[in-house]
């Protein structure tokens, strides 16, 4: 298998790019009583909110979800080349 076909770039950018929506959802939900409360006029100090939101536990849930997006899109991206060459191959083999 060409591992040079591979759109590595594609893929790191679709991982950091779901990796940024789930660090925001992941800030909204550890924030979410600071948020409510905040609508009511009391907002908390920044710091108080990056205390509550990134945590140990949930940097290794983002660098752990990171790592299997970016696995997750090599090897999809290795299966649609196995497939498009056993495609290829299979019309190469036919005779017209």
């Amino acid at each position: 298998m060409e591992t040079d076909k591979i759109p590595y770039q594609k893929i790191i950018i679709r991982t950091f790019l779901q990796v940024l929506l789930m660090i925001v959802i992941i800030f909204t939900i550890n924030s979410w009583p600071s948020i409510k409360e905040s609508f009511n006029g009391n907002v908390p100090p920044l710091q108080y909110w990056l205390d509550h939101s990134f945590k140990i536990s949930n940097l290794i849930l983002i660098v752990g979800f990171g790592a299997y997006f970016y696995y997750k899109g090599v090897t999809d991206a290795k299966e649609v080349i196995a497939n498009e060459k056993k495609v290829n191959d299979k019309w190469d083999n036919t005779e017209v």
